[in-house]
């Protein structure tokens, strides 16, 4: 990451908590969601960061170690993701074998891909 890019990211923190705090500030004193200055969230929920990695390991079309993986989050979707968290969720779709494999220590494959055939032949 360069400077530009740690500094974009800071501030996406600090914007998301102060949202979450007047949002909270908000509702103590009762006031109703449509008062406040914040646009309500309408449409589909946000993707998880699961989601979002398996979207990125299909447009890659080969396994990726989840640091890549956290900084490609980063970088398309400005979504900043904690990778011992991610890490462990991806895991545990694999020990399920719901829609992951794991090739190595922390480096996953969709199942099913070319990369996961070879690796079964």
């Amino acid at each position: 990451m360069d400077k530009e890019d740690i500094k974009q990211t800071i501030l996406q923190v600090i914007e998301v908590q102060l949202e979450s705090q007047l949002r909270a500030i908000r509702q103590m004193q009762g006031k109703p969601e449509a008062e406040s200055l914040l646009p309500p969230r309408r449409g589909r929920r946000r993707q998880s960061m699961v989601d979002l990695s398996v979207q990125i390991l299909t447009e890659e079309g080969k396994p990726l170690h989840v640091n890549d993986l956290v900084r490609m989050l980063q970088q398309r979707f400005g979504r900043i993701a904690d990778r011992d968290s991610l890490s462990s969720a991806l895991s545990k779709k694999a020990r399920n074998h719901i829609l992951l494999r794991q090739t190595a220590p922390a480096t996953f494959t969709l199942i099913d891909s070319p990369e996961d055939n070879d690796a079964k032949t």
